[in-house]
C-alpha cells in the first residue's frame, strides 16, 4: 500500500475543494486504507456533507460530463422529483438515466407515495392545518431519513420495504383521528316488535382481497391477496410466472442485455440528439432494437451538402457505410448478424470540410441486435397472444427492446386510464436508458 495521506490532504479532503485528479488520488486511497479512511471520518461531520463535497469536485468538470458512480441523489432531489416540483429535473433524468440505485430509489418513493396517499388525503380533510397530502408524504419521508445517517438510497430498496415503511410509520405517528374509537349507539327494538324478528346483520364476505386488478386484452387479469393469479388460465407457466411477478413486485426488472450500452454520463433514450440545436445522432443509441436490418438517424447540421454513416462491429471494424446522401436518416441495405453489439457514426460534409458525430466527449453510439432465438420467441408470442398488451409488454421489456414495450403498455394504461399499476409500469419503460 502506497504511504498514509498527509494531515493536509485528510482536511482538505473534507472541508473545501481540491483539485480532481488529487481528489482522485486521495479517494483511490480511501478506498483500500481504512486508517485514512477513519481520520477523513473524523472531518466530515455527516454522509451528507461527504456526497456534497463530492458532488461540488465533479460539478466543476467542464461540461459536467464526468460523473463519479457513488455519489447519489439527494432525499430533496427524489422527492421534487416525484412530486414533478423540482427545478433541475435534467440534472436528475441525467442521473437516473445511468444510476439504477437512485432509480429504484426513486420508484419505490413513488409508489410509497401512491399507497399512502389515500391515508393522508384523509387525514388532510380531517386536519386541514396539516397541509396538503404532498407535503404530508414529504414530511414522513423526511422524518424517517433524518432517524438514519444513511442515503436516502439506502432507505428504499424493494416496494416490500416501502409497504412496511408504510405500515409502521401510520402506526408509530399515530395521525389525527386514526386511532378514534368509534361510539356505537344501541337502538332499542320499536314497541311490538319482537327482537327475534329483526332483521340479522348481513354476513361478513369471505371474499378473498385483491391486491392487483387490470384489464387486458379481451378480459381480466387480478391476483389475490393469497397468490391465487386468475385470467391467465391460457398462458403457459412461464408467461403465468411473469405475470404474477409484474402485479406483485409491481416493478420491471432491469434487461440484461441492456448493460453496457449506456455509459455513466450520457442521457436516457430518445434524448440523444432530440431539441438538440448540435450535430448529433438520434437512433440507434444504448438501444436493443429487434430488426437487423437497422435505421439509423441524425439532426441535420446547417450548410451540410451531405452525409455518410459508418457502422462498426464491437472489435471497431468497419462492416457497412452508405454513399454520400443528403437525408438524415439511412437504412442499412444488408442484414447484420444478430446477437450482436455495432457502433455507428455519421460524417457530414460541410464546405469540405468533415464533422462526425457523436464526437468527445459524447459517448459513443452502441446498440446491439436481438438474438434470433428470443425474436422468434416474440414473433410467437404477437401471433398467439397480440391482444394482451400487459405480457407483451413485459416480454418486450424483458428483451431489452423499451420501446416497444413501452407502445405496449400505452395501450394498456388507455385501457385502465385509472390504474396505478399500468401507470407505473409504463413510466418505468419511459424513464429508463
Amino acid at each position: 500500500m502506497s504511504e498514509h495521506l498527509t494531515q493536509i490532504q485528510i482536511v482538505d479532503y473534507g472541508r473545501r475543494p481540491i483539485p480532481t485528479a488529487e481528489w482522485l488520488f486521495v479517494s483511490d486511497h480511501l478506498a483500500v486504507c481504512e486508517e485514512c479512511r477513519l481520520q477523513v471520518e473524523e472531518v466530515v461531520d455527516t454522509e451528507a456533507t461527504f456526497l456534497s463535497l463530492k458532488s461540488g469536485i465533479f460539478d466543476k468538470v467542464e461540461g459536467g460530463t464526468l460523473v463519479a458512480e457513488d455519489i447519489h441523489l439527494t432525499f430533496e432531489q427524489m422527492a421534487g422529483f416525484v412530486d414533478e416540483t423540482i427545478v433541475d429535473l435534467q440534472v436528475v433524468e441525467e442521473h437516473l438515466a445511468w444510476c439504477e440505485a437512485c432509480e429504484t430509489a426513486v420508484e419505490d418513493l413513488r409508489a410509497f407515495k401512491e399507497q399512502i396517499a389515500p391515508e393522508l388525503e384523509q387525514e388532510s380533510i380531517q386536519s386541514p392545518i396539516r397541509g396538503t397530502t404532498e407535503s404530508l408524504w414529504h414530511r414522513l419521508l423526511a422524518a424517517m431519513i433524518s432517524l438514519q445517517p444513511k442515503s436516502a438510497v439506502l432507505v428504499f430498496g424493494s416496494a416490500l420495504a416501502i409497504l412496511l415503511v408504510t405500515i409502521g410509520w401510520l402506526a408509530s405517528l399515530a395521525l389525527p383521528g386514526m386511532n378514534d374509537k368509534t361510539e356505537v349507539g344501541v337502538i332499542p327494538p320499536s314497541p311490538g316488535v319482537s327482537p327475534s324478528t329483526l332483521p340479522s346483520s348481513p354476513p361478513e364476505s369471505s371474499a378473498a382481497v385483491m391486491i392487483a386488478r387490470i384489464n387486458d386484452g379481451e378480459g381480466e387479469i387480478s391476483l389475490d391477496e393469497s397468490g391465487r393469479l386468475l385470467g391467465v388460465e391460457h398462458l403457459p407457466s412461464t408467461y403465468q410466472q411473469m405475470v404474477k411477478k409484474a402485479l406483485t413486485d409491481q416493478r420491471i426488472e432491469r434487461s440484461s442485455l441492456l448493460a453496457g450500452l449506456i455509459q455513466p454520463g450520457s442521457r436516457s433514450r430518445g434524448q440523444s440528439g432530440i431539441g438538440s440545436a448540435k450535430f448529433s445522432v438520434i437512433e440507434p443509441v444504448g438501444a436493443v432494437i429487434l430488426s437487423n436490418r437497422p435505421t439509423f438517424r441524425w439532426t441535420k447540421l446547417d450548410g451540410a451538402t451531405g452525409y455518410v454513416v459508418e457502422v462498426y462491429d464491437e472489435f471497431f471494424n468497419q462492416l457497412v457505410s452508405s454513399p454520400q446522401i443528403t437525408h438524415h436518416s439511412w437504412t442499412a441495405p444488408r442484414s447484420l448478424k444478430r446477437d450482436g453489439t455495432y457502433y455507428w457514426q455519421v460524417k457530414a460534409i460541410k464546405d469540405g470540410q468533415e464533422f462526425k458525430a457523436p464526437r468527445p466527449p459524447a459517448p459513443q453510439a452502441k446498440f446491439r441486435i436481438l438474438d434470433e432465438a428470443t425474436a422468434d420467441d416474440l414473433a410467437k408470442a404477437r401471433r398467439d397472444y397480440g391482444s394482451s398488451h400487459l405480457v407483451l409488454g413485459l416480454l418486450y421489456a424483458e428483451a431489452g427492446l423499451l420501446e416497444e414495450a413501452e407502445l405496449e403498455f400505452k395501450a394498456l394504461v388507455k385501457n385502465n386510464p385509472d390504474s396505478a399499476l399500468g401507470n407505473r409500469l409504463l413510466r418505468q419503460v419511459q424513464t429508463r436508458p
